[in-house]
């Protein structure tokens, strides 16, 4: 598993914690940085479905000023944005809290076909309703 599929599959897991313990802001940061993070690993419809979610709950978020998670990539202010999330929810952060849910990702990818599939599965829908919603590009 490449390191950006890691981080992507810890901070997805984290979200749908996060949404299942009924806290839809801590939820928003974790998918704001699952979205970047699947930017980085070139899945784009993963991460406009990860903006898509923020923005479900909150129409006015920050990501919401940009059309995709690439265009946002390319800003100073939400690279600004970012690097405060980063530095709150760091990849040392994310594993000590996983292990405290009582996760454990050891070969948990390798049962899906690809990438989008597994970071997919994670956030509860299909690669083929990723494709009917954001085509070729997310």
């Amino acid at each position: 598993m490449v390191p950006s599929m890691e981080l992507l599959a810890k901070y997805l897991h984290l979200a749908r914690a996060s949404g299942a313990r009924q806290r839809p802001e801590v939820r928003a940061r974790l998918l704001v940085l699952s979205a970047v993070a699947a930017a980085y690993g070139n899945l784009d419809r993963v991460a406009a479905y990860c903006r898509r979610l923020v923005l479900e709950h909150n129409p006015r978020h920050l990501i919401g000023s940009w059309d995709t998670v690439a265009a946002a990539l390319a800003d100073e202010d939400f690279l600004h944005f970012l690097r405060h999330l980063e530095r709150r929810y760091p990849c040392e952060q994310a594993e000590t809290m996983l292990a405290t849910l009582g996760f454990e990702l050891t070969n948990e990818r390798n049962a899906y076909y690809s990438d989008e599939e597994y970071a997919a599965s994670l956030l509860n829908i299909t690669t083929d309703r990723l494709a009917e919603l954001f085509g070729d590009a997310g």
